[in-house]
C-alpha cells in the first residue's frame, strides 16, 4: 500500500479484514501495531461506517476511504478503550475501505483527506 501524494511515506504491509468476523475483531487484544504495518478493512459497498477502540491496547490513526480509494475522513491518534462505553469514530460520509495505521502515521508523512491510496496484492 502506498500514498502517491506523500512520496516520503513508507509502503505499509497490511493484514486484510474482508469478512465480518475479521472486521469485528480487527486489532483487538494485540499488544502493538509495528511501524510499517496496518490493517485494511474491506466492505462490500460504500456506506456510513463507524469504528471504535474497544479492547485495542494502543493508539492508531483511522483512515476512511471511498470506492476509488480516496481518503474521505481521518481520525488521528485515536486512544485505546479497555472498559466501559467506547466512543465511535464515524466516516461522516460513505466509505468502503478503512486503514488502521500506527498512531502518528498521518502526521509524520503528511497523509491528508483527499489523497488517493494505492493497494497491491
Amino acid at each position: 500500500m502506498t500514498f502517491p501524494s506523500s512520496p516520503d511515506a513508507p509502503r505499509l504491509s497490511v493484514e486484510v479484514a474482508d469478512d465480518e468476523p475479521e472486521r469485528r475483531r480487527g486489532l483487538m487484544f494485540r499488544e502493538s501495531l509495528p511501524a510499517g504495518r496496518g490493517m485494511w478493512f474491506v466492505f462490500d459497498s460504500a456506506q456510513p461506517l463507524a469504528f471504535w477502540m474497544k479492547n485495542v491496547k494502543f493508539p492508531i490513526d483511522i483512515i476512511f476511504l471511498d470506492d476509488a480509494r480516496y481518503i474521505v475522513k481521518i481520525w488521528k491518534t485515536v486512544a485505546p478503550c479497555m472498559a466501559g462505553d467506547c466512543p465511535a469514530y464515524p466516516s461522516t460520509v460513505p466509505a468502503r475501505y478503512v486503514l488502521e495505521a500506527p498512531a502518528g502515521f498521518c502526521d509524520d508523512y503528511g497523509i491528508t483527506e483527499g489523497q488517493r491510496v494505492m493497494f497491491w496484492k
